[in-house]
């Protein structure tokens, strides 16, 4: 098991190396962050699969809605993503040094839980400047990390984002990272995180948006499912 202190080592160097790039020259953040990301879970010791990418096609933007349940979650889809993209974060990933700045800077979208209308205002102002230079956006629809490993229940917001812009919903299915971060804790563990990329979906194919979700919901479901399944094989 990597201790705490090597992982806060870890995490603070790459940070700092890149970070301060990004800082002083914003535009280079699409270039750079992947490949921060690839590093520190290199320097973690856990390796990323990715699947799908077949289903990324072309600029056009997307609307990315991933489980989460673990804080490498988003390091993961970092660097799994190869196309530009930000994430909806809580508000106060945003006021930690240099990670926050550039989380600022480079127009990732804060999200104020406290105060929900002011939430929307600050999600519908960047997420249109966002989408207007062609980037991507990664939401998380549970809306907080699952405590016990169990996909929560979507919120609409991503949707919603979705169908105003007129976007297709790609699903991300994120399997392994909370057995090497598990929640509450700063104890990594060396292992495999799998990054699965659905296919596209359409709003306008379901009857309702409440049809969609539920649609996307199963799907993740279900590869959890069988994730769990394959590893009890193999622990057998």
């Amino acid at each position: 098991m990597i201790r705490k202190s090597w992982a806060v080592l870890a995490l603070g160097s790459t940070v700092a190396l890149y970070g301060g790039v990004s800082i002083a020259y914003p535009p280079a953040y699409d270039y750079l962050a992947p490949r921060w990301a690839r590093l520190l879970l290199k320097i973690l010791r856990i390796k990323l699969h990715i699947h799908g990418l077949e289903y990324l096609k072309g600029n056009t933007p997307a609307i990315f809605v991933m489980n989460h349940e673990s804080a490498l979650d988003p390091v993961a889809v970092m660097a799994a993503l190869p196309v530009r993209h930000r994430s909806l974060a809580k508000k106060e990933l945003f006021n930690l040094p240099i990670l926050g700045w550039i989380m600022t800077l480079v127009r990732h979208i804060p999200v104020d839980r406290q105060n929900p209308r002011r939430a929307v205002d600050v999600i519908n102002r960047i997420t249109h400047e966002v989408i207007q230079r062609k980037i991507s956006l990664v939401v998380s629809p549970e809306g907080t990390r699952s405590r016990d490993g169990q996909l929560g229940q979507f919120k609409k917001g991503a949707f919603r984002l979705a169908e105003r812009y007129n976007l297709p919903l790609i699903p991300i299915t994120i399997l392994g990272a909370g057995e090497c971060l598990p929640t509450k804790t700063l104890e990594l563990r060396p292992g495999i995180i799998e990054v699965y990329l659905g296919q596209p979906i359409h709003l306008s194919d379901f009857p309702s948006m409440t049809d969609c979700i539920e649609y996307i919901r199963q799907k993740m479901i279900a590869a959890k499912a069988h994730h769990l399944a394959r590893k009890g094989e193999k622990d057998v």
